[in-house]
């Protein structure tokens, strides 16, 4: 295993299971007043249907509760208790303002509302602006994500960015609010055109960025530089140097996450520039993002 990083394993209570996340120790060194950090597992559960689990672990990396949370049900504290696993206390949704970074406009996005029944909260983007209303669910219906949008914007397109965030929400393992002030920067723009592959990677990279930590090497550098000829009339006006600083900034990264790679960028570089130059590097192979995500342990 990686040194820089740690691993959490637990066996799931209702298919028996082991699953298994390998964190950075950066990303575990806050917990909440109960002391613990929650973790969202949605995998595969019994009869293969897909299931979620709320996980509750301590400092020292070990689960210390898990809460079944199933489609379409309100578990009851008897039915949890039947288990035999700690109840965490219940609480209404915790309401939280998305803050908004200095590239935000409001030009096509007035107003965004997540409600997030795995997290327990609701994030709210204030409203500016009168325009459209659209809404949509996750497919596991763990997410409803609600906008205003202006009235030039086609429904339909906004309805399938909506969609590909709340897919995105609702798998994600540890969400950090943040990054929903850089999903709403980077929407408002968007919204005008209907999503790509390449659309779809970004903003799977924007919610994980603080759970992430892109890696490059030496020889990738050296690729890079040998082929950047042949790469650069398919990325039109985007400039060398611009590529060339962000891969030495990953060069052997164990412990800067994707927004701290950001952060050193962002003087030459928009938000928006910065996610869709890692993308390129990323699906050229010249950058590997590590996500933090579960797995199923093999039984060999």
């Amino acid at each position: 295993m990686n040194s820089g990083r740690r691993k959490i394993d637990y066996e799931c209570n209702n298919c028996k299971k082991t699953r298994v996340i390998y964190v950075l120790p950066s990303l575990h060194h806050e917990v909440d007043k109960s002391g613990y950090v929650e973790y969202v597992d949605i995998h595969a559960c019994l009869d293969d249907k897909l299931n979620a689990n709320i996980l509750y672990v301590d400092k020292a990396m070990v689960v210390r509760s898990q809460v079944p949370i199933k489609v379409g049900d309100d578990l009851t504290t008897e039915e949890i208790s039947s288990l035999q696993i700690p109840v965490p206390k219940k609480l209404d949704l915790k309401e939280v303002e998305i803050s908004t970074i200095k590239e935000f406009r409001y030009k096509n996005l007035k107003s965004m509302e997540i409600v997030d029944r795995l997290r327990q909260s609701k994030f709210v983007l204030k409203k500016k602006g009168d325009g459209k209303t659209v809404a949509v669910s996750s497919e596991l219906e763990f997410i409803d994500i609600k906008i205003i949008v202006s009235k030039s914007i086609d429904i339909e397109i906004a309805e399938d960015w909506l969609k590909q965030i709340a897919s995105i929400l609702e798998a994600i393992v540890l969400l950090d609010e943040e990054m929903l002030s850089y999903i709403v920067a980077y929407l408002d723009p968007k919204l005008e055109q209907t999503p790509t592959g390449d659309s779809i990677i970004e903003i799977d990279l924007i919610l994980h960025a603080k759970s992430s930590f892109p890696i490059a090497t030496l020889k990738s550098y050296a690729t890079f530089r040998r082929q950047w000829s042949t790469i650069q009339p398919d990325f039109e006006e985007k400039e060398f140097p611009d590529y060339e600083k962000l891969i030495t900034y990953c060069i052997g990264n164990q412990y800067k996450t994707l927004l701290d790679i950001y952060f050193k960028a962002m003087n030459s570089l928009s938000f928006n520039s910065f996610i869709d130059r890692i993308e390129d590097l990323a699906m050229l192979g010249l950058v590997n993002i590590r996500k933090t995500e579960f797995f199923t342990a093999s039984d060999d």
